[in-house]
């Protein structure tokens, strides 16, 4: 009897030591206070494998105490709510949804911002469109910036959810970080109808870093890209290096090139290219201004030049004295310059093509300007 007694003493003694509720508790959300911000300076530093390792290790700790993290979101501590929230965001458990949801509706800010974003992170088709449909438009920038960055994760190229045309418009955000996200979500969507909104939008905008993404974006898009090439091209002269990167690269992979990055060498390709189509050998009514195949016959079409009655205005001539380059008509004559009276003879004139809108915009052959939102046919400068 006298050996049990120590026994029990220790058992009691184990009991008395035992963690509450509430110290695992705060031990869960001292931890998730811990890794919030190393998870954000990995994203940051763009650090792949570091993030990897952040993102595991708190799935780890959410998935051991789910419960408890989702308690969370009903603390009277705004900040721990706010903790619970980027939690649970890792947990892919479809119990996450609904709490994520009523704390997207929280009148913080703040809460708002991590519930919405963690909505998105959990990837799971429970997630529901209307969370997010309504947060795009928050009076909080940082709330519209938290569910674009959410929906990187719960969209796909196949699924945007009804939710494109509100992407788009934010890029028109008055803030840049917004614009920007959402170029970056455009440019994992790659959808068609992103095409003429990047280039009247994210091409023209006022930040470099978001010329530079939108180049990006229609990189991604590749040869479906192809009316883009002006603006494109033009922007090789941006002054800054980054935007001019990403031209360079959405160029090659639009057109499916290995140029270098000079201005002068896409130029001078884009304006033979204009002289040019591709057309079917077999159905002469098929003609496309990029390489394909004709869809009636499924045969690769041949470039060509285009047919002369579409570039007559193109090559102006003149009747020009031999003497006298100066006395030109545009019949046929003879010099009016006294003792001279040659015949003049028929020449081909050396001509600029000018931009009606931008007059700096010249080539000597016929093209369209290059100019982010123009895209006009040159014109002979007079």
């Amino acid at each position: 009897m006298r050996r049990m007694i120590p026994a029990v003493l220790l058992l009691a003694a184990a009991c008395r030591s035992a963690p509450s509720e509430e110290e695992l508790s705060e031990a869960v959300f001292a931890r998730l206070a811990e890794h919030f911000p190393r998870f954000v300076e990995a994203y940051a530093a763009q650090d792949p494998a570091a993030v990897a390792r952040q993102e595991a290790e708190i799935a780890r700790l959410v998935g051991a105490h789910f419960d408890r993290v989702r308690a969370g979101l009903a603390s009277e501590d705004l900040e721990r709510r706010a903790l619970a929230a980027f939690g649970l965001g890792f947990s892919r458990n479809p119990a996450a949804v609904a709490p994520l949801v009523e704390a997207s509706a929280h009148p913080e800010g703040h809460l708002r911002a991590r519930a919405i974003v963690a909505l998105g992170m959990l990837g799971l088709r429970e997630v529901p469109a209307d969370p997010f449909r309504k947060l795009l438009d928050d009076p909080a920038w940082e709330v519209r910036l938290s569910a674009v960055h959410g929906l990187r994760h719960l969209l796909g190229e196949t699924d945007d959810r009804g939710l494109l045309p509100k992407i788009l418009e934010k890029l028109e955000d008055p803030i840049m970080d917004v614009r920007n996200e959402t170029l970056i979500l455009l440019r994992k969507l790659r959808r068609a109808e992103t095409l003429e909104p990047v280039r009247a939008r994210g091409l023209k905008d006022a930040d470099p870093t978001v010329r530079a993404n939108a180049a990006l974006v229609l990189a991604a898009l590749g040869p479906a890209a192809k009316p883009a090439n002006p603006q494109l091209i033009e922007l090789l002269r941006d002054e800054h290096t980054k935007v001019v990167e990403a031209v360079w690269i959405a160029l090659n992979r639009i057109n499916e090139k290995d140029f270098d990055r000079s201005y002068a060498t896409w130029r001078d390709w884009y304006e033979d290219e204009m002289q040019h189509s591709y057309r079917c050998p077999d159905h002469k009514e098929v003609e496309r201004d990029a390489p394909g195949e004709c869809p009636a016959c499924m045969k690769k079409l041949e470039r060509m030049p285009r047919e002369q009655s579409r570039r007559v205005e193109s090559v102006p001539t003149a009747y020009v004295c031999p003497d006298h380059p100066e006395v030109q008509t545009a019949t046929p004559s003879r010099c009016g310059r006294a003792g001279c009276g040659k015949e003049l003879a028929l020449r081909k004139l050396e001509v600029t093509y000018v931009c009606p809108d931008h007059p700096e915009v010249q080539t000597s052959l016929p093209s369209r300007c290059g100019r982010p939102g123009c895209g006009r046919d040159l014109i002979p400068k007079k």
